[in-house]
C-alpha cells in the first residue's frame, strides 16, 4: 500500500466506524496520563514554565517515539500487519465522524423544535453560554464549532501524518498523526490562561497554535474548493477568511470558521457569552444572519467535501515530491 491509499482509507474507516467509546479511546487514557504526569513534574519541578515544558515534552515525545517504533516493528512481523496497525493508529488521531455526528445532535432537536436538547448538544462542543440561545445562535455555534475543528481534527492529523510519511513511511506516518493528537489534547488540557495554567500551560498553548500554523491556511482554499463544488463561490469564500482570519484570539480558528461563513453566505462571530462574560467578537462574513438548522446540514456537506479537498491536495503534494525526489 502507498500513500495514495493511506488518507483515504483512514478516512473511510472514520467515516464508518466513528470514534470509539470514551472509556476505551486512547485519547481518554491519554488524558488520564497527562493529569498523572502534570501532577508529578508540579510536584517535582514546580508549577512554572520550565516544569510545564517538561511535562508536554513527555507526554508528546514517549507517545510518538513509542507510535513509530510500534509500526516499525509490526511492518517487520509482516506488512500487511504494518499496514493495518498504522491506519488504525492514525484513524484514532481523526475525527471527521465524530465533527458530524456533534452537528447531527444539534440539529435533530432543531428540526423537531427542541430548543433544549439542542442547547445540551452544543453546550457538548462549546464553552459559551448555552442556556438561553435561540435556533439562530444555536446553529451559529454549532457551524462555528464545525469551522473550527475541521482544522483540529481533520486536516492537521492528516496534514501531519502526510508529512511524517514523506520523512520516515508509515512509521513516520503514525508518528505525525500521534504526536498532532497529542499535542491538540495537552491545550484541551493545560492551554488556559488563568492562574493554574497560565505558567505551566504555556508551552502547550503556543505549541497548539504552531502546529496547526500551516494546515488552517491550508484548510481555507480547500473550503473554498469545497464552497464551489456545493453550490457555493470559490472568491467570496477566499475573500472572506482573508478578511477576517485575525479576528479571533486564536491564530488559527477563523481560517475555518470565516471560511465557512464565506462559503455559506452566512455571518458568523459576534458577541458571545462565556461564563466568565461577554466577548466581543466581529462579524464574520457578509450574508444571511438569521440561521435555522437547514444550515448546520449544509456545514456538514461543506465539511465533508473540504476534508476530501484537502487530501487532494495531499495526493498533489505528494506527486510533486516524487516528481523532485
Amino acid at each position: 500500500m502507498d500513500f495514495h491509499l493511506l488518507p483515504a482509507t483512514v478516512i473511510l474507516l472514520d467515516l464508518l466506524l466513528g470514534e470509539p467509546p470514551n472509556a476505551w479511546h486512547p485519547v481518554a487514557w491519554f488524558g488520564r496520563a497527562a493529569a498523572g504526569i502534570e501532577k508529578i513534574c508540579r510536584k517535582t519541578f514546580g508549577s512554572g514554565i520550565i516544569s510545564g515544558a517538561i511535562a508536554w515534552l513527555l507526554m508528546t515525545a514517549v507517545p510518538g517515539i513509542a507510535a513509530f517504533l510500534l509500526i516499525r516493528f509490526a511492518l517487520q512481523i509482516h506488512p500487511y500487519l504494518g499496514w493495518a496497525a498504522g491506519i488504525v493508529l492514525i484513524y484514532f488521531c481523526v475525527a471527521l465522524r465524530s465533527l458530524l455526528d456533534h452537528s447531527g445532535r444539534i440539529r435533530k432537536p432543531l428540526m423537531n423544535g427542541d430548543l433544549p436538547q439542542a442547547r445540551r448538544a452544543l453546550s457538548m462542543v462549546v464553552s459559551r453560554k448555552t442556556e438561553s440561545l435561540p435556533e439562530s445562535e444555536i446553529v451559529r455555534g454549532g457551524v462555528e464549532s464545525i469551522g473550527e475543528n475541521l482544522i483540529d481534527a481533520v486536516t492537521s492529523p492528516l496534514f501531519w501524518m502526510a508529512v511524517g510519511y514523506w520523512f520516515g513511511g508509515l512509521p513516520g506516518a503514525a508518528a505525525g498523526a500521534v504526536f498532532l493528537r497529542c499535542v491538540n489534547t495537552l491545550d484541551a488540557c493545560w492551554g488556559y490562561k488563568d492562574e493554574r495554567y497560565l505558567l505551566f500551560g504555556r508551552t502547550a498553548a503556543k505549541t497548539d497554535d504552531w502546529i496547526h500554523f500551516i494546515p488552517a491556511r491550508l484548510t481555507l482554499p480547500a473550503i473554498a474548493l469545497a464552497a464551489a463544488l456545493t453550490g457555493g463561490s470559490f472568491v467570496q469564500t477566499m475573500k472572506t477568511g482573508w478578511k477576517h482570519r485575525k479576528e479571533h484570539p486564536s491564530p488559527n480558528s477563523c481560517y475555518g470558521m470565516a471560511g465557512f461563513a464565506g462559503a455559506l453566505q452566512i455571518r458568523l462571530g459576534g458577541p458571545t457569552l462565556y461564563p466568565d462574560g461577554m466577548e466581543d467578537y466581529p462579524w464574520w462574513g457578509d450574508g444571511r444572519a438569521e440561521l435555522d438548522w437547514r444550515d448546520l446540514r449544509r456545514a456538514e456537506r461543506l465539511a465533508l467535501v473540504s476534508a476530501l479537498v484537502f487530501i487532494l491536495f495531499l495526493y498533489g503534494a505528494d506527486a510533486l515530491i516524487r516528481l523532485f525526489s
